[in-house]
Order: structure tokens, then sequence, then C-alpha cells
């Protein structure tokens, strides 16, 4: 079993490992427990801030696609994209709330799901960052903490949620929602 993951962000890489191990044990698939893992840096047409859930989804399609087309003998190939999003609902009279997410790509070659992470609710100075200033979050968050690199540490997830939940863990949950319509016989005619 080879896995392609589209990405050589550590958290990310980390994230892919440990959603194999826990959908190993799950479903009981020992060829996910010994499975090999090839890392690409692949390319999206998606800005590097994606500020959409469409922008998000397209990002983790995009570079799971990527990194199948060009990698021999992959048996699924795993795009990550994070981003934050914009949602209105006639309760909030007119104010938006801004989160952050990640959705992750899980393709065959055939077939493909997506699954995400929990949301984590974005603060103002965040917001005006990104969507008034067009900011990065990396840099916003590393300016905010005064840390170098937190995106391949704790993720913005590990800030705003004091450690609770971090980048890594974030994407290991959105791993393991992509794969599960794979390994479920319930999603299965």
């Amino acid at each position: 079993m080879i896995i392609g993951i589209a990405s050589e962000n550590k958290a990310k890489v980390l994230a892919v490992k440990k959603a194999f191990g826990q959908l190993a044990r799950a479903f009981a698939r020992p060829d996910f427990a010994e499975a090999e893992f090839l890392t690409i840096a692949a390319r999206t047409s998606v800005p590097d801030m994606p500020l959409s859930l469409e922008q998000i989804a397209e990002g983790a399609i995009e570079r799971a696609r990527f990194t199948f087309e060009r990698s021999e003998a992959l048996d699924y190939a795993i795009g990550l994209e994070g981003g934050t999003f914009p949602f209105m609902s006639p309760s909030l009279r007119g104010t938006p709330q801004f989160f952050l997410l990640n959705f992750v790509y899980a393709y065959n070659g055939r077939e493909g799901y997506l699954g995400s992470s929990p949301a984590v609710s974005l603060p103002p100075v965040v917001i005006q960052a990104l969507y008034e200033q067009d900011r990065e979050l990396a840099e916003v968050m590393d300016a905010l903490t005064g840390k170098s690199d937190v995106r391949s540490n704790e993720g913005a997830f590990g800030i705003f949620t004091n450690g609770l939940l971090n980048r890594s863990v974030s994407f290991e949950i959105a791993v393991i929602n992509a794969m599960v319509p794979f390994l479920n016989n319930v999603y299965r005619d």
C-alpha cells in the first residue's frame, strides 16, 4: 500500500500517517498500518490563502489529483488544504462569522471523497488581516504569537484552542472523514 501525501508540511504529513494508523485499527486494515508514504509538494490554481469553502475544497481536490497523476503505483493520494470562510445566517442579522477549516480529498484514481476538520471561529484581528489587508494566515499567526513557522507546528488551530486541537489533529480528523466512504460498507450500493 502506497499513500501519496500532497504536501511536505510536517503537520500535514503527521496527520496523514496518524489517520491511516487509526483507520487500520478501526476498519481492520493491516495494509494501512504497513503503508508507505510518499510526499509531494503539490501545486494548485487556488490562492495561497483560500478565503472560501469552494477554494479550500478545490485546493484539496487539485492537490490529490496532481499527486496521483505524478506518482507511480499509488493506492490513494491525499490532498490537504486549509483556509477560512465567511458564514452568514439570518439569525446573525447581517453580521458574518468567519471560520478556519481544513478539507482533505482522498482519491484512488477512480473516485474521491472530501472530508473536513472541525471549524474554529476567527478573531477580529485575523479577519481584518486576511480579508482587508490580503495577508496570509501563516504570516498573521507568526506575527500575533511572536513565533516562527506556526503553520508547521501547532498551527492556528493550536493557538486559537490553546493546544486542545492543533493543526495536525485537525487535518487528521479530516483525513479520517475523507477515507470513511472507501472503508465503510454503508456507503456502497
